[in-house]
């Protein structure tokens, strides 16, 4: 962890700048570090190429017709996400309230599940379903890539004391350090080098982070300009203490401000060209106010996954029945539901063909 002694650090502000490649009263220089080989701005992935990665949720009990399902799907080059019962187990992503990524929930039915059954209707009937697409995953990150493309900006800038970093732990980022409100200052964060070219997020909704905080309330910020200094998209997110939290953030919610004052004429954030990204805590709220979350000190806020979503359809329901009487229920189950919906029996004619016939084209 970063350590901060209350005094300003000039040799900090120093590599703050060179990483950016900002020359003050100049701007940026970046080009001219690339021309003596530093490494090029990073690449935000082409629009299209952003395509989340749908599976079939698979409701059994374990076995070697769990199993079987299971080499249906993969021999096919599906994802296959499985949920072993007891029957009255609730559906992936419930923790997080969504059911994310999903085709088709598959379930895999025993005699005398029907009131099992038809609590899992319930389930998908009021989850809401989304798609995500993870742009940071700090879960399989390369630590190499990461000092790359992430730095620490803190209140050193600005003659501050605080100090902090983006480390990889195991299945996670951490961004720690100690925030001090010495000389006036009170905030550090983590900002990735400009993306050249930008990411285009005009085909989603907002920001989806997985987050385990320390109660602290931080700040998540995107840009649309190069400039290092210009309009910051900025929303705060509370945290719990070491409890992982799914947060979404709509585009349409981060409000345009400059050095912590919202700018009520500024245009709204414009996905198509999202420029860098930014991870803060700070004492400073918006217009003066003060964060009431605010602590310095230690902090630390661990990161699983920084991305987008987007609403999306519900998941087909397919049924796989025991029996025929079994079939006859389940459709009667289903019948008002206003799930799109299949049953079979695993026995019928052709099942493998009819099942894979059942899942939703894209």
């Amino acid at each position: 962890m970063t350590q901060s002694n209350d005094r300003w650090n000039p040799l900090k502000l120093v590599d703050t700048l060179n990483f950016f490649g900002e020359v003050p009263l100049v701007g940026n220089v970046r080009w001219l570090q690339q021309m003596f080989g530093a490494a090029s701005n990073p690449q935000a992935p082409a629009a299209d190429a952003l395509k989340p990665t749908r599976a079939v949720v698979l409701l059994s009990e374990a076995g070697p017709a769990a199993d079987a399902l299971r080499k249906i799907f993969e021999d096919r080059g599906m994802v296959v996400r499985s949920q072993l019962l007891p029957m009255d187990s609730p559906l992936p992503e419930t923790a997080a309230n969504r059911i994310v990524n999903t085709q088709a929930v598959l379930w895999k039915g025993v005699p005398n599940d029907e009131e099992c059954l038809s609590a899992q209707i319930a389930d998908l009937q009021q989850l809401p379903t989304s798609e995500e697409c993870s742009l940071f995953d700090f879960r399989t990150a390369n630590l190499d890539t990461l000092r790359e493309v992430w730095g620490a900006v803190d209140d050193v800038v600005m003659g501050g004391a605080s100090a902090s970093g983006l480390s990889l732990l195991p299945g996670y980022g951490r961004f720690a350090g100690n925030v001090s409100t010495a000389n006036s200052g009170g905030f550090a964060s983590v900002r990735t080098r400009n993306f050249d070219p930008p990411f285009d997020l005009s085909s989603w909704q907002g920001v989806r982070l997985v987050v385990r905080g320390d109660g602290q309330r931080y700040k998540v910020i995107l840009r649309n300009s190069n400039n290092w200094d210009s309009l910051a998209y900025c929303t705060s997110v509370d945290t719990e203490a070491e409890q992982w939290l799914g947060i979404d953030i709509p585009f349409a919610a981060m409000q345009a401000t400059f050095r912590a004052k919202t700018q009520s004429t500024a245009p709204p954030l414009n996905p198509s060209t999202v420029c860098s990204w930014q991870l803060m805590l700070s004492k400073f709220e918006y217009d003066g106010n003060q964060n009431p979350h605010f602590r310095a000190g230690a902090f630390s806020l661990d990161v699983r996954s920084l991305g987008v979503y987007r609403p999306s359809k519900a998941p087909v329901t397919i049924l796989i029945a025991s029996s025929p009487e079994q079939a006859a229920t389940y459709t009667t189950l289903l019948a008002q539901s206003g799930l799109a919906h299949q049953v079979l029996t695993r026995d019928e004619p052709e099942f493998a063909m009819k099942l894979l016939q059942a899942l939703p084209s894209h």
